[in-house]
């Protein structure tokens, strides 16, 4: 396989971008493998998370966000230039619940692509691949890069993880 420039400089940007904002930093979740057109991703059992306190089983919400962010991050990793891809349809079958105190692994895969939408699937499972937890189809719109301001989210994404970025309440009222 030939050397992918843009995978080598996207990969560790995508990497940071859901691991360590918003709900996966939240979740926990770690990408494990980022290729063009496939992520896969574990999820550490979180008690933080469960949906059912009787049996400890992770709320099925979880696993939806698992597969959506993963089939999204593949998503992305298809386009040629810096853009997102907002999820356009995302159909889920639940196979069973998922075990208490155990990983879930989640892999998503691009299958085909036209000028606008990118399509994709996804399996969540634990200890067999062949017994999942969970499997999803997803679509992905894609979004002109023209339209997105990637260096202004990129300064505000910066101000909230640096200490000196952040403003006081009464700096922010006054607009300083």
């Amino acid at each position: 396989m030939a050397f992918d420039m843009t995978m080598a400089l996207f990969r560790p940007a995508l990497k940071y971008a859901m691991e360590k904002n918003g709900h996966g930093k939240t979740l926990g979740l770690k990408m494990t493998e980022i290729n063009r057109g496939e992520i896969n991703l574990v999820f550490p059992y979180n008690e933080e998370v469960v949906g059912n306190p009787l049996t400890g089983v992770v709320h099925g919400g979880v696993i939806v966000s698992l597969l959506d962010t993963a089939c999204g991050s593949a998503a992305m990793t298809v386009l040629n230039t810096p853009a997102v891809a907002p999820t356009m349809d995302l159909r889920l079958d639940y196979m069973h619940p998922a075990e208490p105190h155990k990983p879930i692994y989640v892999e998503a895969k691009v299958y085909r692509q036209t000028s606008n939408v990118i399509f994709c699937r996804g399996l969540a499972w634990q200890e067999d691949k062949e017994n999942p937890i969970a499997h999803c189809v997803a679509n992905f719109m894609k979004v002109d890069s023209k339209s997105i301001n990637f260096s202004a989210i990129a300064v505000t994404q910066l101000r909230r993880l640096m200490p000196w970025g952040q403003r006081s309440s009464s700096e922010q009222e006054s607009g300083k």
